[in-house]
């Protein structure tokens, strides 16, 4: 066997992978790889993790040292050596040793570039201040963790896979954190209804989230970062600042030898990764790969595929043969706390864009069986394209069992599957692990009734004014999540459709929809068959809900600056994101972060037991006036609302809608809070809820109305019906006038 020299330039995933490649495909070859930096072979995937604490041992990210190279594979490896040119005529690489402080030629047979990316840098004023950082290497977290003692409020800047992995660490580091996205939402590749989720959960965490909104200079004080400045010259007061705008491939080299660069400013490769110099190889993030969906090249700054094609490049420079290197899917997840979240393929509004006649389909189902203890609900969202039914990409979100679907759909776009196909994909079942239907299953099959016109859909985002909607769900899935957009509809449930045709009117284009998608599914096929032109609404009403939720709210500033947990600037406004839930077991927390737990019960309720440091405002007494009286009390950033249950306080969060006061309703009110295990003080023995209370105010008078009505006269039953009605309304709309009323009452006070 021949014994080439081959130079590689880089030494993290790419480098790393084709060097112990080449060297295991041709014990011969003569191996040398040049580092700029002072680590090899690091996880680099791995850094945010040990920001945040989650791996202790910062030992545990260096993979394989420089020594393990040379004596396990025979390989020179030379950290702090930075190749600063190439010689393609004379086939050599001058570079430049940081440590000797010398320069000097080495000369290759092959050449491998695997310079990686650089993070986006922008020539801001500030940019450079202390307390600046991006998030590449090891040496870039090392500076961090050096300042992090120091630091209180972090702002992020950029919320992609590295500003949401950042953020969250951070922010369970304990510090407080402001995310700044120019974007509408949160991890762009994503289609918006499937980001959403995210934001909420980013939200509930105490995160302030600011979007649609980019950065024009690093505010700084004797050379030291105090903020980010918001295009909307307001400013985000924080102690360091980490960039995460994405990267841009280091491709100097490249450019400077004369290699031929793509259009997105990799370097242009072949199906062996060989540049227009077939003695030059590249790889990573700094090379264009072939597009699976396209077709075309372009950059995929992600590990797996550098490492896949690493391998692949070294042993075809050691042994001049090698399989083909795969196309490029783009297949990543993320954690965001308990949620994950991932891609494989095209994004709906990136196929779109692209021109392709794609379609999507949402699902919403447990991850594993229902019945088996533990299931967590997925949402999924399948692409494909319109016609073939072949499978574009896909997403999901959910708290378990996202890596496992998103893996199921990547090995269909390798093998360039269809919606046919993975309807049939034999899947692992048991209840502990998944349904005899995965997710993915019923995704294809709704797909394949999409594309035949059994159940054809519409997009959870569509403009309904023009449709007939049929609103399936029952009473209470009703009351507990309203339909987004959509005035007039008809409410008929699934069991009594049938005998209700007559309601309808057949002449009319039609959409049904229930809360997931599966009861829609049934209606759709029952009212096809009676002749409707009906559609089936994609995910139903809880995709809608995401699809059409508006993230941000006015909200009016208070002071000078803005930080994480404080609206912006005294001569205008900025938008922050806010939601109307929080968990019950993030409160503690939240209040030691500056949130003022606000109860919203009566006086008497109150007394009878609180979570405790809550303070009580009685909802009558609710403004934005009062509110911001305790808020200034006590310091208070933020405000979390909570009652008995839920009710009050989401009157009160839509009271205080327009104040720019930033609050969150507490899922489940003070009964959440102490099945969650939050301390509660008061005595529950001494005053009568006033949820009891309506409930015997209410039965007393329905009881009188059927007594006097039988026995006095028959005009007194409307007293009966008119507080059934008001039951029926009070369940619908989460307001209780009944309630609002005995909360007033002396007794309650």
């Amino acid at each position: 066997m021949h014994s080439p020299k081959i130079l590689i330039i880089g030494g993290v995933a790419g480098g790393a992978s084709a060097a112990t490649r080449a060297r295991r495909s041709n014990e011969h070859a003569s191996i040398v790889m040049l580092e700029k930096d002072g680590f090899v072979s690091f996880a680099n995937c791995g850094l945010p993790y040990h920001l945040g604490g989650v791996i202790q041992d910062r030992a545990k990210l260096l993979v394989a040292k420089p020594e393990l190279f040379q004596k396990r594979f025979n390989i020179d490896v030379r950290i702090r050596h930075e190749a600063i040119s190439i010689n393609r005529e004379s086939k050599t690489v001058r570079v430049r040793d940081h440590a000797q402080g010398r320069d000097y030629d080495e000369p290759y047979d092959r050449l491998i570039l695997a310079p990686g990316a650089a993070p986006l840098m922008p020539d801001v004023p500030g940019i450079r201040a202390q307390g600046v950082h991006s998030l590449r290497n090891i040496e870039d977290m090392d500076k961090i963790m050096g300042e992090l003692s120091q630091a209180r409020h972090v702002a992020v800047v950029g919320g992609g896979f590295i500003g949401l992995e950042v953020a969250e660490q951070l922010r369970e580091r304990g510090l407080a954190v402001t995310l700044v996205e120019r974007s509408p939402q949160v991890l762009p590749p994503l289609d918006p209804e499937m980001a959403e989720p995210l934001r909420r959960e980013l939200l509930r965490h105490g995160i302030t989230l600011i979007t649609e909104t980019g950065f024009t200079a690093i505010a700084e004080k004797n050379g030291k970062a105090t903020g980010v400045v918001l295009a909307n010259g307001k400013t985000v007061d924080a102690d360091m600042v980490i960039l995460g705008l994405g990267v841009r491939p280091s491709n100097r080299l490249a450019v400077e030898s004369g290699l031929t660069i793509g259009p997105t400013g990799g370097i242009c490769t072949d199906s062996h990764m060989r540049t227009n110099d077939t003695s030059i190889y590249a790889v990573g993030d700094v090379a264009e790969y072939a597009l699976g969906t396209t077709g075309g090249r372009g950059r995929i700054p992600l590990a797996g595929i550098a490492n896949r094609t690493g391998r692949l490049a070294g042993e075809h420079a050691a042994t001049g043969k090698s399989t083909a290197a795969p196309s490029a899917w783009g297949t990543a997840i993320i954690k965001v706390f308990s949620l994950a979240a991932g891609i494989t393929g095209e994004s709906l509004k990136a196929a779109l864009a692209r021109g392709m006649k794609a379609r999507a389909i949402h699902i919403t189902a447990n991850h594993h069986a229902g019945y088996y203890p533990g299931a967590h609900p997925i949402t999924f969202k399948l692409v494909y394209e319109a016609g073939t039914g072949r499978i574009l990409g896909a997403q999901a979100v959910g708290v378990a069992g996202v890596d496992k679907r998103l893996d199921v759909i990547a090995s269909l776009l390798h093998f360039r599957g269809t919606v046919h196909d993975l309807a049939q994909f034999d899947l692992a079942y048991a209840p502990p692990f998944g349904s005899a239907k995965d997710p993915v299953h019923m995704a294809a099959f709704a797909a394949i009734n999409d594309l035949e016109g059994l159940a054809p859909l519409v997009q959870p985002d569509s403009d309904l004014s023009s449709y007939q909607v049929v609103d399936l769900r029952e009473d209470d899935e009703r009351a507990e999540l309203p339909l987004s957009g959509v005035t007039g509809e008809k409410h008929i449930t699934l069991n009594a459709l049938r005998g209700r045709l007559n309601e309808l009117d057949k002449a009319k284009p039609t959409v049904v929809l229930c809360h997931s998608g599966l009861r829609a599914h049934v209606a759709t096929r029952l009212l096809k068959e009676n002749g409707f032109n009906v559609f089936n609404l994609s995910g139903a009403a809880y995709i809608r809900d995401m699809a059409l939720h508006r993230p941000k709210t006015p909200v009016t500033p208070q002071g000078a600056s803005c930080g994480p947990t404080k609206a912006c600037g005294a001569a205008g406004t900025v938008t922050v994101d806010s939601h109307d839930e929080f968990q019950p077991a993030n409160v503690l927390e939240a209040a030691r972060g500056g949130a003022l737990l606000l109860d919203v019960r009566s006086p008497a309720e109150f007394r009878s037991g609180r979570v405790q440091g809550a303070v009580n405002l009685p909802l009558e007494n609710v403004n934005a006036e009062s509110v911001r009286a305790e808020m200034t009390e006590r310091e208070n950033t933020s405000v979390l609302l909570l009652c008995a249950s839920g009710g009050r306080a989401k009157v009160a969060a839509q009271k205080l809608k327009a104040s720019g006061i930033r609050t969150f309703v507490i899922q489940g009110g003070t009964r959440a809070c102490q099945q969650a295990g939050l301390p509660m003080e008061g005595d529950a023995r001494s005053v009568m809820s006033v949820e009891r209370q309506v409930r015997i105010a209410a039965g007393l008078m329905v009881f009188a109305g059927v007594a006097l009505g039988t026995f006095y006269h028959p005009g007194f039953y409307g007293l009966s019906g008119f507080i059934g009605a008001g039951l029926m309304f009070a369940g619908i709309t989460d307001w209780c006038g009944m309630g609002l009323l005995l909360a007033r009452a002396p007794w309650n006070r």
